[in-house]
């Protein structure tokens, strides 16, 4: 039978709702265990794979083998450092029952953890609270290896899309903005200037009888020339 040490302290919350307050280290013979309930197959032996964002749930056992009664009144952790074994983040304390657990029986509750760490190597060590002999106990139970790691971003991933949306937006903005600022002025500044072709035109005084006429691609006035010179003289074909 599996005998666990017991830490002084208790939790204020708890100690206030029972009345009750430890002062030295106990030994009681409880047994504790518990599963992952989304992987039961994890043992203590494994390391369990977490993804921040995730809820993981314990399912405990408890085995009363004590002479008297225990009462289960609450659950919380930590995560530590598995080499140094320094605490890096305690989990939120949660209320239980009051579970009472006669001599010789044994009784089962779950606790929800929500994983949002750093990414890295974890020991979770999970910690009961319960009332004893008037007294409030913690038992520590085993610790269970983990590896958190950030959950991947699909590139589908319809926030992904609406930021890139917002973004592609943003610099579509800008760009016109700066093109009716800058590259407006810029473009009108730098294009060649087309240069239309002019015909001279001679204003003649009405009344003159003068007329300016010219004709086909000849320009020249044909009405100065004498009708002579005009007529194409016509050949006869001799026989």
């Amino acid at each position: 039978m599996k005998v666990f040490t017991l830490l002084a302290a208790a939790a204020a919350s708890i100690a206030t709702v029972v009345g009750y307050e430890t002062a030295e280290k106990q030994f009681v013979d409880i047994l504790i265990e518990y599963q992952i309930v989304q992987t039961p197959e994890v043992t203590k032996n494994d390391v369990a794979q977490w993804t921040n964002g995730d809820e993981v749930t314990l399912k405990y056992n408890i085995v009363n083998n004590e002479e008297k009664e225990v009462t289960v009144i609450g659950v919380t952790g930590q995560f530590t450092n598995p080499v140094t074994n320094e605490i890096v983040t305690n989990l939120t304390q949660g209320r239980v029952g009051p579970l009472s657990i006669p001599p010789g029986q044994s009784a089962s509750f779950e606790q929800n953890i929500g994983i949002d760490v750093i990414p890295n190597n974890y020991e979770l060590i999970p910690q009961v609270f319960f009332a004893h002999d008037e007294l409030i106990k913690v038992i520590p139970c085993r610790g269970q290896l983990a590896t958190v790691a950030d959950k991947s971003i699909s590139f589908f991933d319809p926030r992904l899309i609406f930021l890139e949306l917002v973004l592609l937006a943003s610099f579509a903005g800008i760009a016109y903005l700066a093109y009716q600022i800058w590259g407006k002025k810029y473009i009108q500044g730098t294009a060649p200037v087309k240069v239309k072709k002019t015909t001279a035109v001679t204003s003649v005084p009405a009344g003159t009888g003068v007329s300016t006429t010219t004709t086909g691609a000849s320009g020249y006035d044909v009405n100065w020339i004498p009708e002579g010179h005009l007529k194409q003289k016509k050949t006869k074909k001799v026989a």
